[in-house]
């Protein structure tokens, strides 16, 4: 390289990095003076609308359940046991023209959380508590909404004792009621049970609306592996928790004896206990299946030593679609 390109270099250098320094320095005068200005960049308009008290939500759901089963005596948990069997269709829920149909757009995260909140929706039950003298209502599960009128759907293993003890005439003495409550606070009691599969873990029920009327969530397809999916659920009281993922396995397996098969759809999205029957949600905001369970990977596995990951399993939704055919 002569001497005279070598300068030329040199001062190409210098200028490139003067003007990097005339243009870092205003960008930090500007973050100065609005940090001293307090100004925000894209501030929330409504802290409380953005933090939800979602607690003092299920607190306030014992006083609506407890008006509830005053001005409807006789429609507790113990009449949904009596009645469960009968209540058992063969499969077939209603038409599937009541179901919504399936979106097309693509959304951004934030919006498929907001198109898809009032569409999930929380499990509770209302007990006596004998310790305390006192009833009370907690949360214990997630469900979805696929109808206006009531139609929801969740894990059979949410219902399984309902179902199990109201087929056996068992009674349950301090289990007052079931019942579903959505991010506004509104409850809808248990009415019936539909629909159960107990071999792909999944249940459809139907809730007293009050003359409301649900948010029914999209009805989605099938989706391969590497789908991004979006779950909205309520783990251990984390009320409407929203996480990430991809579709990572698709399994079927075919039990011998009774000719039944089990369908599973695994995502990388993040939910624990509580999440059961919790909604998942493509990047467009259709449904395409509902959290089950999981299942833990250790390299040890009978001493559950050295963890190495977990299966998310969900039920795939063309499960609910082939309960709504015409």
């Amino acid at each position: 390289m002569s001497q005279n390109e070598f300068k030329i270099e040199s001062r190409t250098y210098q200028t490139e990095q003067m003007n990097k320094k005339l243009f870092t320095l205003p960008l930090s005068l500007i973050a100065v003076v609005l940090a001293l200005l307090g100004v925000a960049p894209q501030a929330y308009a409504d802290h409380d609308a953005l933090f939800q008290d979602y607690p003092a939500k299920v607190e306030a759901a014992t006083a609506l359940a407890r008006e509830y089963m005053k001005t409807h005596p006789g429609q507790g948990s113990d009449s949904l046991r009596h009645n469960v069997i009968a209540g058992l269709t063969d499969g077939r829920v209603a038409s599937s023209r009541v179901l919504t149909p399936t979106r097309k757009r693509k959304l951004s995260a934030r919006e498929v959380f907001e198109l898809c909140r009032p569409s999930s929706l929380v499990v509770c039950r209302f007990e006596h508590n004998n310790a305390y003298a006192l009833d009370s209502a907690y949360s214990n599960a997630s469900a979805v909404a696929l109808t206006s009128d009531g139609i929801c759907a969740t894990n059979y293993h949410v219902v399984a004792d309902l179902v199990l003890s109201g087929a056996l005439g068992h009674e349950v003495k301090n289990d007052l009621m079931r019942f579903l409550m959505d991010h506004e606070g509104n409850i809808y009691p248990f009415r019936q049970v539909l629909h159960v599969d107990p071999i792909n873990d999944m249940a459809i029920i139907r809730v007293d609306t009050n003359g409301r009327k649900l948010t029914p969530a999209s009805i989605g397809t099938d989706v391969p592996q590497g789908t991004t999916v979006y779950c909205l659920s309520h783990p251990s009281g984390a009320y409407y928790h929203f996480t990430d993922g991809m579709v990572s396995n698709c399994t079927r397996s075919t039990n011998k004896r009774t000719g039944r098969d089990k369908y599973i759809l695994e995502i990388t999205s993040d939910y624990g206990v509580g999440a059961s029957g919790g909604p998942i949600f493509d990047d467009c905001g259709n449904l395409v299946a509902l959290v089950s369970s999981t299942f833990s990977l250790y390299a040890q596995p009978q001493q559950y030593r050295n963890f190495q990951m977990a299966y998310k399993q969900t039920v795939p939704v063309f499960l609910i679609r082939e309960c709504f055919t015409d």
